[in-house]
């Protein structure tokens, strides 16, 4: 069965002739628009893809740190960062800390940080805790002679890090220490303490 020229050139919107051309050029331009909407798709999921799969590994914490601590050194910031000495599976309470740069002579120590110069210092700290800890957990910088400077609490059904800082004024002799309760086994690789001494 076939359709008569007049029936076609009505239903197309002919009306003075070459209508069918047009319809066709315009087919073709829509085939076309979608061909390079498929290949700029596939394109753009190749280069998401590539992105994730070939991403560079970092560098272990302790080198990448010691090269940020070596860094802050050469510009004359008198930065200290602390990092954990436990491993993934213990079960932690009292945190005890390992230090890259034994020339800090500000804050020394591995479970009670002990303040050798009086000053202004700027604290910031990072606790991860696994990720199948699921109780609620608060953690705790503690000052012998301030008690508490500074406290954050991880929820365990939503959170597993906590990331606090605080500046505060530290008396020589002073001890610090950093506590989780209750215990919980704590990411190493994604836990640290850094101090900052400001005057």
């Amino acid at each position: 069965m076939s359709l008569s020229a007049e029936y076609c050139s009505d239903k197309t919107g002919d009306r003075g002739g070459g209508g069918g051309v047009a319809l066709a050029h315009q087919r073709r331009l829509i085939r076309g628009l979608l061909v390079w909407a498929t290949l700029l798709t596939l394109g753009l999921a190749t280069s998401i893809t590539l992105h994730f799969i070939h991403r560079e590994s970092p560098a272990p914490y302790k080198r990448q740190n010691e090269d940020n601590v070596n860094q802050s050194q050469d510009k004359g910031i008198p930065l200290m960062e602390f990092y954990p000495d436990w491993n993934d599976s213990n079960m932690v309470e009292k945190l005890q800390w390992n230090t890259l740069d034994q020339d800090f002579i500000n804050i020394k120590g591995k479970e009670q940080l002990s303040v050798n110069k009086f000053g202004q210092y700027f604290l910031y700290l990072q606790v991860t805790l696994a990720s199948h800890e699921k109780a609620n957990h608060t953690i705790t910088v503690e000052s012998k002679n301030r008690q508490v400077i500074l406290e954050g609490l991880i929820n365990g059904s939503k959170l597993s890090t906590v990331f606090m800082a605080k500046g505060i004024s530290l008396n020589s002799g002073d001890i610090l220490t950093v506590t989780c309760k209750p215990k919980a086994k704590i990411q190493a690789s994604e836990t640290y303490l850094g101090v900052i001494k400001l005057n």
